[in-house]
């Protein structure tokens, strides 16, 4: 389950942060599934 940390949503896969809960969700979904991130995905995450 994705968390909030902050102002942002974590995956708590990848620990990706993003600041709409809808791509956290998203991207974990993905690598829960697959075992790796997607790209289109992931163009949506907080790289700071």
């Amino acid at each position: 389950m994705v968390k909030k940390k902050g102002k942002f949503w974590v995956c708590e896969e990848c620990f990706l942060r993003y600041e709409e809960k809808e791509w956290a969700e998203k991207c974990e979904g993905w690598c829960k599934k697959y075992r790796a991130c997607n790209i289109e995905i992931t163009k949506h995450a907080i790289l700071k």
